[in-house]
């Protein structure tokens, strides 16, 4: 072992690892499918993603304006698998979480961490109130730390030397599905390559199987950038249109940071911020401070890029393990770790209220506002509750108005007669839930929406959701006010009115590149 390597460290079998984490997967993922259960009975639907997503994977392909496409595979699968529900749908989301808190576990036995220390990592994972929100639901974000901390493990295997060169296949592979799953994973991967570069581990780094690796990183991620660019990048032009504009709300760096703490519960704080500390300075640590720099990198690139507090969520995990470790370092006693962990897992009493589906809307104001889940928004719209709860009413009955209105026009009309809607979510929602109620194919330009096109409408008569009706007057020659929408706890932007719209000025497929809203 050379000089820059850790000490030989005793470490629990994998496979005894892997049961010891088994309960701690299993109760996560129970607590996720009951609270969605339990949800729905409440009134939660989908949530406006998921709704997107199940639309595009109806229209499978290498990438989307928005994102990669494996967030579309998935919802494809699900719904092939598990049904329609909103249950359903979830059902890889809540495995991605139970996954994760078995890798936090693994890695904390890296770091050379015994089973109360691996308990007191997964335990941090589960409570985390930013974890528990992405595992609850479909979105991209659930499998980031899985494929983060996937590759994460092989590189601390190959830093302190207990895995054969031959392990960057491996992490080429994942880190490759990675990308396919959320473009940030460049970042993360940029971050750790400067901590590498920045440390003795560089060394590892020399070797063909480094060369190879990333050759099978460029090889699965290869035909998203060859879709971005037969397309002309559309995903930058998206990031960009969103940059400039006023969508997201921008914070001081020390806000921030700030909100790390408080997305990942306060009372986690002493174990991940030690994590860094402990990577950064323990003798022990040596083969991994890289991990230390990468974070610190990560961090000030999203703040530099203005991003959004969650988008280091998927890093903590091993901060999680290499706290816990340390934490183990300087208690004296198993029992002393084994009671903080158990400290730790009573906090799912309080961050579980406010981030899942187990409370009625009506009282979870009441019930949560002293923790103020709502002041971490990250947009500038507004919702009765916090957004990501918000967005999951309101899309049976906005479908159920646009049914009503378009059952009552004459049968002629009705036969010509398409939806136009602003946004994804709504035409997501006519496109998820209307064939129940016979409704035609909503179009929109918004997002991926743009490139499925105007479906050969003619625009002679159009049902759509606005805010006034001189919007629509410069394209038709028409505009009938129909009636508001209205529903509880929706988000407040999607309080509309109802218009139709006769006789479009010119045809969609003259319009169509003014209709892109790519923000």
């Amino acid at each position: 072992m050379t000089e820059d390597n850790s000490p030989t460290l005793e470490r629990t079998p994998t496979r005894s690892a892997l049961i010891f984490a088994a309960p701690f997967a299993a109760a996560i993922f129970l607590i996720h499918f009951f609270s969605s259960l339990w949800g729905a009975h409440l009134g939660y639907g989908y949530f406006r993603d998921e709704m997107y997503f199940l639309v595009c994977g109806r229209h499978l392909a290498w990438g989307y304006v928005d994102q990669p496409p494996m967030v579309a595979l998935q919802a494809r699968l699900a719904k092939t698998l598990f049904g329609t529900s909103p249950t359903g749908v979830r059902i890889f989301s809540f495995a991605a979480h139970s996954l994760t808190v078995v890798l936090t576990g693994l890695l904390t036995r890296q770091f050379g961490g015994r089973r109360p220390a691996q308990a007191l990592a997964m335990a941090c994972v589960i409570v985390a109130p930013v974890f528990l929100g992405t595992g609850n639901f479909l979105t991209m974000n659930s499998f980031e730390p899985c494929f983060w901390m996937g590759s994460m493990l092989v590189l601390l295997r190959l830093a302190d030397g207990s895995a054969h060169p031959r392990a960057w296949l491996l992490f080429g592979l994942i880190a490759g599905l990675g990308i396919e799953n959320k473009h940030s994973t460049v970042f993360f991967l940029i971050a750790v390559l400067l901590g590498l570069l920045l440390t003795p581990q560089r060394r590892i780094l020399a070797s063909w199987y480094c060369v190879a690796g990333v050759a099978v990183l460029a090889l699965v991620a290869l035909p998203n950038f060859l879709w971005q660019w037969v397309h002309h990048f559309p995903t930058y032009e998206f990031l960009h249109n969103i940059a400039e504009s006023d969508k997201n709300l921008r914070r001081p760096p020390i806000i921030f940071i700030y909100e790390q703490i408080k997305v990942l519960v306060y009372s986690t704080a002493p174990i991940w911020i030690g994590g860094i500390i402990w990577l950064g300075f323990s003798a022990r640590a040596r083969a991994w401070r890289f991990v230390a720099i990468a974070y610190l990198v990560f961090l000030a690139l999203m703040i530099a890029m203005n991003g959004k507090y969650y988008y280091l969520a998927p890093i903590y995990p091993v901060l999680f393990a290499a706290g816990a470790v340390g934490f183990s370092q300087l208690a004296r006693r198993d029992s002393h770790i084994s009671a903080y962990a158990a400290i730790i897992g009573v906090a799912i009493f309080f961050t579980a209220p406010i981030t899942l589906t187990i409370l009625p809307p009506d009282r979870y104001n009441a019930l949560t506002g002293i923790f103020a889940p709502d002041s971490a928004r990250m947009e500038k719209y507004t919702s009765p509750l916090p957004q990501v709860l918000s967005d999951r009413f309101g899309w049976p009955q906005m479908v159920q108005g646009f049914a009503a209105r378009y059952n009552a026009l004459p049968p002629d009309v009705r036969s010509k007669t398409g939806i136009f809607c602003s946004n994804y979510g709504e035409a997501s929602a006519v496109n998820i839930l209307g064939p129940a109620y016979g409704l035609p194919t909503a179009i929109s330009g918004h997002v991926n929406y743009y490139y499925w096109g105007w479906n050969n409408y003619s625009g002679e008569s159009m049902l759509t959701l606005g805010n006034n009706p001189d919007d629509y007057k410069n394209s038709f020659d028409e505009v009938i006010d129909l009636g508001p929408f209205d529903a509880p706890w929706t988000m407040d932007f999607e309080h509309r009115r109802y218009f139709w719209l006769r006789h479009r000025k010119r045809p969609y497929s003259a319009d169509w590149p003014s209709i892109k809203k790519w923000n």
